[in-house]
C-alpha cells in the first residue's frame, strides 16, 4: 500500500516531486481515481491532485475557461450551460463502463486520456481545446505551456503533447480550456436496415457534403439494444447523422439528407431525443453492467471494412463513431482481444483497452499501435520531462 499525498497547491506538488525525484522514488499521480485506464503502477508514494479543485476563472464572453486539475468535470459542465455553453469535444464519462453509473472524474484525469466523445467529430479532440497549462515535471520544476522550453522537445505543441500521455510526464496544475456555445437546435437522421459496407458508403457520402454533420454513428442489429430509446427499432441497425446549429438551418440540413438517401428507411430524432442518443453514444451506457474486455480501435475507414469483416464469426459487440473511424468494441474473451491488436498491428492501427481485469493490466499492454515511432517519440519525451522516470512508471509502456 503506498502513502498518500493530496497537494493543495503547486508548490506543494512541486516541492513533492522534487524531494522524491533526489531519492529516486516512483510516484503515482491520481485524481479522482474515476478511470482504471493504463497498467497498474508499483509505486511507494502515490500523490492526488483531488484537492487542487475548483475554477479559477470563467469569461464567457472570450470562450474560455481555467481550472484546477482536480475540479469535477460535472462542475465544469455545470457552470458552463448555465452561459449556454459547453465543452465541444463532448469528454466521455466512463463512469458507466466501470460502475455502471455516472462517474466522470476530473478535468485532470479527462486530460491525461486524452477522451473525446462524438464532438470530436466536427469540434476536434480534447487537445485541440487546450489554450494552456502549468505543470510540474518529473524533476520538480514548474512548466508552462508556451512559456518554458522544455529540453530536446523544442518544436512540439506542449498542450497536445500532454494529452493522453496518462500522467507520465508532468503533474498538470492548472488547465486553460476553449469552451463552445451549445447548439440552438440538432436532430439525428437515422437510417435503419443497412450492413456496415452500406454504412461506410453513406458516412463517406454525407461527409462530403456541406451539411456539416457533427456526429456519425452505426449499430449492428446485435447491439441496437444499447439504446433506451424506444423510437429506435432494436430489430434494425442503426446509422444515425447528427446535424445542429440554428433550427431553420438543421430542418433545411435534414431535408436535404432526405433527398440524398431518399431509397432508405428514415427515422428523424428530435431535439430531446437526439441528446439522450448521442449521450448513451458518447458514455458508452449501453456497455455498462457487463463482463469482459472494452477496447477502442482506431483504423482508416478502408481498413475498418477489413476489421470488421474479419472478426464477424466472432462473438463480441461494436458499434462504429467518428465517421467509422472508430470501433468501441466490446469482447468477452482475451483470446479475441489480442487478435484485435495483431489485426491492428498489421493494418495501420491503434488500439486502446479502456476496461480489463487487474491480471491483464499487470502485465499486458493497453495500448497497442502499428506506428513504430510513436513509443520512441513517447520515450523521448519521457526522457524529457521526466529524465528519472519517477512519475506513473510504465503507466503506457513496459519502460515508459
Amino acid at each position: 500500500m503506498s502513502e498518500l499525498f493530496s497537494a493543495k497547491s503547486e508548490q506543494e506538488v512541486s516541492d513533492f516531486v522534487f524531494e522524491n525525484y533526489n531519492k529516486n522514488n516512483p510516484l503515482e499521480l491520481v485524481g479522482h481515481n474515476s478511470k482504471k485506464i493504463g497498467r497498474i503502477i508499483q509505486a511507494s508514494q502515490t500523490l492526488s491532485m483531488d484537492s487542487m479543485s475548483g475554477i479559477i476563472e470563467y469569461f464567457p464572453e472570450e470562450l474560455y475557461i481555467k481550472v484546477l486539475p482536480g475540479t469535477s468535470v460535472n462542475e465544469i459542465e455545470t457552470a458552463l450551460k448555465e452561459k449556454n455553453q459547453f465543452l465541444g469535444f463532448e469528454p466521455n464519462d466512463l463512469g458507466y463502463i466501470y460502475s455502471g453509473k455516472s462517474n466522470p472524474g476530473s478535468i485532470g484525469g479527462v486530460v491525461a486520456c486524452n477522451l473525446s466523445g462524438p464532438g470530436r467529430f466536427k469540434n476536434g479532440a480534447l487537445r485541440d481545446h487546450i489554450l494552456g497549462f502549468k505543470a510540474v515535471n518529473g524533476s520538480g520544476a514548474r512548466i508552462k505551456s508556451g512559456g518554458t522550453v522544455v529540453k530536446n522537445v523544442t518544436g512540439y505543441d506542449l498542450s497536445k503533447v500532454i494529452s493522453g500521455s496518462y500522467g507520465t510526464l508532468c503533474a498538470i496544475t492548472e488547465i486553460n480550456l476553449k469552451v463552445s456555445p451549445i447548439p440552438e437546435y440538432e436532430e439525428t437522421f437515422l437510417v435503419n436496415n443497412v450492413n456496415y459496407i452500406q454504412a461506410l458508403e453513406i458516412f463517406q457520402i454525407a461527409l462530403d457534403t456541406s451539411l456539416e454533420i457533427s456526429g456519425a454513428c452505426f449499430f449492428p442489429q446485435n447491439n441496437v439494444s444499447f439504446f433506451t430509446l424506444n423510437d429506435v427499432k432494436k430489430d434494425s441497425s442503426a446509422l444515425g447523422l447528427r446535424v445542429q446549429g440554428p433550427k431553420s438551418s438543421v430542418v433545411e440540413r435534414i431535408q436535404s439528407l432526405k433527398k440524398i438517401f431518399k431509397d432508405r428507411s428514415v427515422i428523424i430524432l428530435d431535439m430531446y431525443q437526439t441528446s439522450i442518443f448521442w449521450r448513451e453514444i458518447k458514455n458508452l451506457e449501453g456497455y455498462s453492467n457487463t463482463g469482459g474486455y472494452i477496447c477502442k480501435v482506431s483504423l482508416p475507414i478502408t481498413n475498418m471494412r477489413n476489421f470488421i469483416n474479419h472478426f464477424e464469426n466472432i462473438e463480441y459487440k461494436y458499434f462504429l463513431d467518428w465517421g467509422g473511424n472508430i470501433a468501441w468494441c466490446l469482447l468477452p474473451s482475451l483470446e479475441d482481444l489480442e487478435q484485435m491488436r495483431i489485426f491492428c498491428l498489421k493494418h495501420d492501427g491503434h488500439l486502446t483497452v479502456l476496461r480489463a481485469d487487474d491480471n491483464f493490466r499487470k502485465s499486458e499492454e493497453f495500448l497497442t499501435s502499428s506506428d513504430a515511432q510513436l513509443r520512441l517519440l513517447s520515450k523521448k519525451l519521457k526522457e524529457s520531462f521526466d529524465p528519472k522516470g519517477i512519475l506513473n512508471p510504465n503507466k503506457m509502456y513496459a519502460g515508459i
